[in-house]
């Protein structure tokens, strides 16, 4: 959850000025829970949009005095001021409108004052709106979460529960969320959770989501943060003090309808293809290539350099460089800015007591500190650090530019770019549905980090909050995006929880873990009445673990794998 910082005191009653703030396009007292926005030109008809409303605690938007008076100053001196030009009543809704769905977002995040957002907080809240107002609200992934804990109906309260229907009325009021806002979404979120009760698999709409809304849409938001930093001096109450956007508001909201999609999960054979071969690139072709290179800068301080050897072997550095970078993506979860970032001298350890890299974290922390990381991806940085202009070269150079072996210039080597082409060149673009159609997998360098985030979670039995911190998360919801299962992908996924189910088990019934609470205590009870059934035959772990989970499964015991937790239920 966000950290919650200590908000100036602001009062809306004693010693304001409410005379002050007459105009004649605000048809209302100012210092009433409902305003009439009327139109300048004369031409449009009256606007009137209602403040109390419900936030994500339960409380109404006017009982958080500190966010609700910064709501009402920046929604009015948004035509009053002189940061923009309003005419006309129904803009000047809109803005309010998309204000009080900031202040919701805001508050199902933890943030009840907007002074206490950080530069980071505004662009995470920027990011999520562009895929809509759901995700801004995260009013389906509520839904989603909550009734997600039911595995039957019997479980399920009385009060939330129709003729094995879930009452959305009813999961609206329970779960504090919005009474018209992305319903389409709620309202199939719920019905997917009915279905899923029922015996029946169905999508939602939000995880069906891939693109953006429109720019227009997000430069809504984005103006919104701007205007506030920018009448600062106009508002009286808790205010940001930073500009959030250096490149203004319009081009934020560009590049996010631009580049904000969801990040898909590869098929998890087509990644493990993909790795496969990076390895064994570079473990096949480093040397020679190295070799190669040093022998051209050799014959390039001679003046003898040969320029079809030269241009022979530029691409193959180009191939390497993008193994190498697949590699670290992969195996470390880094952004690609900041792999690109990576110096020379970023590595510290040796294969036997471990590696670990000097990265700079750009999102969060925005310094370089210190991960662990695993042999392959020291051996790529290695690989890399040797592509250098002079010997040892620079140790604060990074370790993607390189000498050019054809222009003999410093280079970018930019192998964020050339990812599907090295995919193509071995085999690992093409792939094969449920229904053995043939489909083309489009590499992006992000989704490295979500497909190392899901393995760790669901296949590997990492900790959710240690996952958290290694992507420098400073909030859980953001990790939990990271592992929500893709609706395409969710038969591979799904072999792979059975898989990891019978990993917990068989660690139980070879004794490496031991599980407590009332279902951990059936467990090791049922553990050892199989062994004492089975003690003159020598059975395999796994075996005895699957039918360990049968049994459980007669019994009604669930072991779910959760983001956060071994589940037995």
């Amino acid at each position: 959850m966000p950290v919650s910082l200590k908000a100036p005191s602001y009062k809306t009653i004693d010693g304001f000025d409410y005379e002050s703030r007459r105009r004649s396009w605000l048809g209302s007292p100012y210092g009433i829970h409902e305003w009439i926005f009327r139109d300048g030109a004369g031409e449009g008809k009256d606007e009137t949009v209602k403040f109390d409303v419900p936030m994500a605690d339960g409380r109404s938007l006017i009982e958080h005095t500190n966010l609700y008076a910064t709501f009402k100053e920046l929604v009015f001196w948004l035509r009053a001021g002189n940061y923009t030009r309003i005419d006309d009543g129904e803009r000047h809704a809109q803005y309010a409108k998309t204000l009080l769905r900031i202040c919701y977002g805001m508050t199902v995040r933890g943030f009840y004052s907007f002074a206490t957002l950080t530069s980071f907080d505004i662009d995470m809240l920027c990011e999520e709106a562009a895929m809509g107002s759901d995700s801004l609200l995260r009013a389906s992934a509520i839904v989603k979460e909550k009734l997600g804990v039911y595995s039957s109906w019997e479980g399920v309260p009385h009060t939330l529960v129709k003729n094995k229907k879930f009452n959305i009325g009813a999961i609206r009021l329970a779960f504090n969320l919005p009474k018209k806002w992305a319903a389409i979404e709620i309202n199939s979120e719920v019905e997917v959770a009915t279905a899923r009760l029922n015996g029946e698999l169905k999508q939602s709409v939000a995880d069906l989501r891939e693109d953006p809304i429109t720019v227009q849409n997000i430069q809504l938001v984005t103006t919104l943060f701007d205007a506030l930093y920018a009448l600062r001096h106009y508002i009286e109450a808790p205010t940001i003090r930073f500009r959030p956007f250096p490149e203004g508001p319009a081009k934020r909201a560009d590049n996010l309808g631009a580049r904000t999609t969801k990040t898909p999960i590869a098929p998890p054979l087509l990644v493990m293809k993909l790795l496969e071969e990076s390895v064994r690139f570079v473990a096949n072709n480093s040397d020679a290539v190295q070799g190669a290179y040093k022998a051209n800068l050799d014959a390039r301080e001679n003046g003898d350099v040969c320029r079809p050897d030269a241009e022979a072997l530029k691409p193959r550095i180009s191939q390497i460089a993008v193994a190498c970078f697949i590699l670290i993506a992969a195996f470390t979860a880094r952004r690609t800015e900041e792999i690109k970032m990576l110096e020379r001298d970023c590595l510290e350890g040796n294969d036997v007591d471990g590696w670990w890299m000097k990265c700079y974290i750009e999102k969060t922390q925005r310094t370089r500190t210190w991960i662990p990381i695993p042999n392959i991806v020291a051996r790529a940085v290695q690989v890399l650090s040797s592509f250098n202009a002079d010997g040892d070269g620079d140790p604060n150079a990074l370790i993607f530019d390189y000498l050019d072996p054809v222009s003999g210039k410093i280079a970018d080597l930019a192998p964020e770019g050339k990812i599907n082409d090295f995919a193509r060149s071995v085999g690992a673009v093409e792939y094969a549905n449920d229904n053995d159609d043939s489909l083309t997998w489009h590499w992006q360098p992000r989704q490295f980090r979500r497909f190392f985030a899901v393995l760790y979670i669901w296949r590997y039995k990492g900790k959710f909050e240690s996952l958290a911190h290694h992507l420098r998360h400073f909030n859980l919801e953001m990790t939990n995006d990271y592992v929500t299962l893709d609706p395409e992908n969710a038969k591979e996924w799904t072999r792979e929880v059975w898989n990891f189910r019978v990993e917990i088990v068989k660690d139980l019934v070879s004794g490496e873990s031991v599980y407590t609470g009332p279902m951990g205590e059936r467990l090791n009870k049922l553990v050892k009445r199989l062994r004492e059934k089975f003690s003159d035959v020598q059975i395999i772990p796994e075996f005895l673990a699957q039918a360990v989970i049968r049994q459980m499964e007669k019994g009604s015991v669930v072991v779910t794998p959760k983001p956060w937790v071994v589940d037995f239920h």
